[in-house]
């Protein structure tokens, strides 16, 4: 039989055998003065406890320390030294009572009942931009003054920042800190950490707390910290023992590209892009220098949101000039018309506005004509056939799934996607397809296609190059397949496709300039959507507006759109087409090239420039016209087969010749000069009080705006653990 003595525990040892020999949930102790009530979180040494004053019954939180068997009270005492410092700090959480001496040691603070930023994000994921800010804003004024008084933080993170009753936030957990001349290393938590703080011979640094700061906004705005995904944690984990595992943290920043998650939220502007690119540099000597730099970023960025409304009200400026220079033609045109002149005008509008009239009827039968085309091949039993056939086939429906999920646009041509496009499943589909588009009554035809109710295309007529095909691209968020007044954004959810014959917006063709209209109708089978079939037909095609010598049509989007006014069929385009040259982009860009329709509203004749004749192409039209105006309403038809809108958004303006119409007058022109002259100094004068005072208000720029964002999921809290050092014993020997 052995003589040796058990080996005695330490008071420490106790704690911590007690801790883990109670049930879960249960408090590790008693604290004379408080009722503990539940589990708040638990750290890397100790756990925080929602507890109720006896006296008072106020709320507050114990932080117990009762984890690792060597703790001694200087551990403690670090902490509550830096929140002592901290005391009268609005953004810090405030100290209450600390029990040195009691086992196991605690210290009590205030409660907040909002939680910790980290449960903010695991409710309602990712944040709105303008809220994220105003939380970061907080955390860097209170980290600011931390280093203020010579403590670096070293372990910023959601779950270290708490939300007081208004929602303002509160750094919490000095556990990791450090004062400036201590060189101890202190290691915070993966993916939250900087990659030269992962090292246990690491000397702290003010640039790991800036590190953190861009971790934590970026956290915010994209749902989870940067650097992190489900292969980057796993490699992590696979390491052996502490120092392996930081080495692959350093190796995986470091050798990462930089994060760009958040640059694809809505609301993130360039400068908070740029605030948070430079924070997260994997090379410190690249991030900001100081906590005081990363403020003035944000002043900045506030500044110039500040600075963009007077901006705007500077480029008001053309719009107020071409209001004033409006005014003055007309009123010289109306001081110069004689009464024999108004009435051959009134008369040359009467021909016009007829005429007009007759060509939007015209246009309104083509339209009718295409739609009837559509609907005749989304009957077709076997076209039917041919689409179940294709969307059904056992090879395709895997493809077509991850042509759902992926749902790539434009020339990005995946392995999947290229694979589907030259599947002999969808063969069938493709050649019907062609054969229809090789139709005689198709002449004019620019393309066929048929999209699946996904919004993937599944055939089309234009597949000569398999480098720029659209077929097995995503497509709907055009207009023709969910029917809408504007296209929408590549990335939102795929809408419900149409459900009765449709008009689309205009798009303009790449290829030649002009301007494009899909008419698109849906598929349906034993009652049910199962895709839509559309052409597409270059506008000046199907309306058949024939020109004249001396008088001729033209076709104006009319939509309440950013393509209002843009004129899609004019003259000049055929004659560009005819020598093989392309329509210039700047006619439906620039906004002096495009028709004011609102002048047509009145019915009475408008005598004006063709805006095609203000540049050098279209020099021959650089005359006087008198124009009408008619919109193309939409074709009527009976049944459930009447498209969804009511008017096509097309107007049909005819134009003709004011000389040939009227007889040359000449006698304005003396006049028309001299008040050319006084618009013209006008113009100068508004423009130059405009930028006086935008010029004068940019120099009193007060600071402060806020913006918007989007919403995401954030990691389990598990997984967002602080990673502690050994404790060493400083207990005097």
């Amino acid at each position: 039989m052995s003589l040796d003595e058990t080996q005695k525990q330490t008071p420490g040892q106790l704690s911590a055998a007690k801790h883990l020999s109670r049930p879960k949930g249960n408090p590790p102790c008693e604290i004379p003065g408080y009722d503990l009530d539940s589990l708040l979180g638990r750290g890397a040494y100790g756990e925080v406890w929602v507890a109720t004053a006896q006296n008072t019954g106020r709320r507050v939180a114990i932080k117990i320390y009762h984890h690792r068997g060597a703790l001694d009270e200087s551990f403690v005492a670090a902490e509550v030294e830096k929140l002592v410092f901290l005391s009268a700090d609005r953004y810090v959480v405030q100290l209450l009572e600390v029990g040195w001496n009691a086992e196991p040691p605690y210290y009590v603070m205030e409660y907040l009942p909002n939680g910790s930023l980290e449960d903010r994000l695991r409710r309602g994921g990712a944040m709105q931009v303008d809220d994220a800010i105003e939380i970061f804003r907080d955390v860097v004024i209170g980290l600011l003054h931390a280093h203020g008084k010579g403590i670096f933080h070293c372990d910023l993170k959601p779950a270290n920042i708490l939300l007081d009753q208004d929602g303002k936030a509160r750094i919490a957990d000095f556990g990791q800190s450090r004062l400036s001349h201590d060189q101890r290393p202190a290691l915070g938590t993966l993916f939250f950490m900087a990659p030269e703080q992962a090292d246990v011979e690491a000397t702290p640094d003010v640039r790991w707390d800036v590190y953190a700061l861009g971790a934590l906004l970026y956290t915010m705005l994209v749902g989870e910290p940067p650097f992190r995904s489900s292969s980057s944690v796993g490699e992590i984990d696979s390491s052996n023992g502490l120092r392996d595992r930081l080495q692959k943290y350093r190796e995986l920043i470091t050798a990462s590209p930089p994060p760009d998650a958040h640059k694809k939220i809505r609301g993130v502007d360039r400068e908070l892009i740029q605030i948070v690119d430079r924070a997260i540099s994997a090379d410190p000597r690249h991030r900001y220098h100081n906590v005081q730099e990363v403020l003035d970023a944000l002043n900045e960025r506030d500044r110039m949101r500040y600075r963009r409304p007077l901006i705007l009200l500077g480029v008001l400026g053309p719009a107020i000039l071409l209001m004033i220079g409006l005014f003055f033609a007309w009123t010289n045109y109306e001081f110069a018309m004689k009464a024999s002149e108004k009435a051959m005008v009134s008369k040359a509008h009467e021909s016009n506005q007829f005429a007009a009239e007759l060509a939007a009827t015209n246009v309104s039968h083509a339209i009718n004509a295409r739609f009837e085309d559509v609907e005749r091949l989304a009957k077709d039993k076997e076209f039917q056939q041919l689409f179940l056939s294709t969307i059904h086939d056992p090879e395709l429906e895997p493809l077509l799934e991850k042509l759902h999920a992926v749902r790539a646009t434009g020339k990005n041509q995946s392995p999947d996607r290229v694979q589907f496009q030259q599947h002999p499943a969808r063969q069938a589909l493709q050649q019907r397809i062609m054969d229809q588009f090789n139709l005689p009554s198709q002449a004019n035809t620019s393309s066929w296609f048929v999209i699946d109710s996904h919004g993937i295309q599944l055939a089309s007529s234009y597949d000569a190059n398999l480098a720029m095909t659209p077929i097995g691209g995503y497509f709907g968020y055009r207009t023709y397949f969910h029917g809408g007044s504007e296209d929408l954004s590549p990335t939102a959810p795929t809408p419900p496709p149409i459900e009765s014959t449709h008009l689309s917006a205009v798009f303009r063709s790449t290829a030649s300039g002009t301007w494009k209209v899909a008419m698109s109708t849906p598929i349906r089978h034993e009652g049910k959507i199962i895709g839509v079939v559309a052409m597409s037909v270059d506008v000046g095609k199907f309306t058949g507006l024939e020109p004249a010598e001396h008088q001729f049509a033209i076709l104006v989007d009319g939509r309440d759109a950013p393509t209002h006014g843009v004129i899609l069929q004019h003259p000049l385009f055929d004659k560009l087409l005819e020598n093989h040259e392309m329509v210039p982009l700047r006619f439906s860009e620039d906004p002096q090239f495009r028709v004011q329709l609102s002048q047509f509203e009145t019915g009475t004749p408008v005598v004006g420039k063709d805006p095609i004749g203000r540049d050098e192409l279209g020099a021959a039209y650089d005359r006087d016209w008198i124009f009408a105006a008619q919109g193309v309403s939409m074709p009527t038809r009976p049944g459930p087969a009447a498209p969804q809108q009511d008017s096509t958004g097309l107007v049909v303006v005819v134009q003709e010749e004011h000389a040939f119409a009227v007889k040359p007058i000449f006698e304005l022109g003396s006049q028309l000069s001299r008040q050319g002259i006084l618009a013209a100094i006008l113009i100068i004068v508004v423009v130059l009080t405009l930028w006086y005072f935008v010029v004068r208000a940019l120099r009193r720029v007060p600071v402060g705006a806020h913006a918007t964002g989007d919403t995401s999921s954030i990691i389990p809290p598990h997984e967002q653990t602080t990673i502690a050092l050994p404790v060493r014993n400083t207990t005097p020997k």
